[in-house]
């Protein structure tokens, strides 16, 4: 196996002490080795803080304030006009019992939002032969929707099979 370092054809290489491994076996087998005395000490410190400082570059692009799962969640809602869809799924073999449940007490909450003048339109409808629901929600106003995602997705984090997603799915 012949091997080159980077510091024979790249003056003042960023990592020191790797080189680039060519086997003459196998030609479009090549690969980034450590070798040397300096391996252990400089070539793997160094490649280390560059991942380092990547991972401060890609933090400090991402989102400050508030989590971006929730300014997402804050921009759909004020995107679909106060509309989601609460989803009962099954795996093939119906909707499970939690699922069920789950879809149960929704209903209830999204039924009494409804009695409070909290949601405009409440719709169920059937998406499967196994007994899959949809749940169309439509809220008076933004507020109100992203109060009872709240609710609702605090209550899908522990049924399986139960989803609640921001969309239009009402025809006006």
């Amino acid at each position: 196996m012949k091997a080159w370092t980077w510091g024979k054809y790249f003056r003042g290489s960023i990592i020191p002490g790797l080189t680039f491994a060519h086997s003459i076996l196998a030609p479009g087998a090549a690969r980034l080795a450590a070798r040397g005395r300096n391996a252990a000490k400089g070539g793997l410190r160094s490649l280390s803080i560059v991942l380092s400082l990547g991972i401060l570059a890609l933090a400090a692009l991402s989102p400050s304030g508030e989590a971006s799962g929730v300014k997402s969640q804050t921009r759909a809602a004020e995107k679909s006009g106060a509309e989601f869809a609460v989803y009962a799924l099954s795996r093939g073999k119906g909707v499970p019992e939690p699922t069920r449940g789950a879809l149960r007490k929704a209903h209830t909450l999204l039924e009494g939002a409804q009695q409070r003048g909290e949601v405009i339109r409440l719709k169920e409808t059937r998406i499967g032969l196994e007994g899959e629901t949809r749940l169309c929600v439509e809220a008076k106003d933004v507020a109100a929707a992203r109060t009872l995602l709240l609710e609702l997705r605090a209550m899908a984090e522990t049924v399986e099979l139960f989803n609640v997603v921001v969309e239009h799915c009402l025809k006006k």
